[in-house]
């Protein structure tokens, strides 16, 4: 059976876990815009939407997520957003236009928006001595 600490750790993995898909996601389009521009056939304006749609939603979204995660509870709104994520994903992975792909980064910036604060809330909740508390921000700071 683990003890207090070892699950500390432990929700920390978790934690992290949840998070890299969001580190990700912000980067890996960079590198398939050339083959994403020829297999849609967007246009170069098309292009520069499904890049910066997600960070610039995601930004606008993570402080009205982080207040309702703390009125609705950290987990539940990890949980939703994951959700959102992964059904986000699937849709961006098979969009058939810009216009889909666009439309499925948005809600992928929406799941990020739940997501991020609810990682960062519960570590602060899970780590309540203040050296573990730094050395757990420590380590989900060298994910993203």
């Amino acid at each position: 059976m683990p003890t207090a600490a070892s699950k500390r750790w432990l929700i920390l993995i978790a934690v992290m876990l949840a998070f890299v898909p969001i580190v990700i996601d912000m980067t890996i389009l960079h590198i398939a815009v050339p083959s994403l521009t020829l297999a849609l056939g967007a246009s170069g304006a098309q292009v520069l939407w499904i890049i910066d749609i997600y960070p610039l939603l995601m930004a606008g979204l993570l402080v009205p997520m982080g207040t309702l995660a703390d009125r609705v509870g950290h987990r539940r709104i990890l949980l939703y957003g994951l959700s959102v994520f992964w059904v986000a994903s699937l849709l961006a992975a098979f969009a058939p236009t810009p216009a889909m792909l666009i439309g499925a980064r948005v809600l992928l910036a929406l799941g990020g928006a739940m997501i991020m604060p609810c990682v960062l809330g519960i570590i602060r909740r899970t780590f309540e001595d203040e050296k573990e508390r730094a050395l757990a921000l420590g380590l989900w700071g060298t994910v993203g």
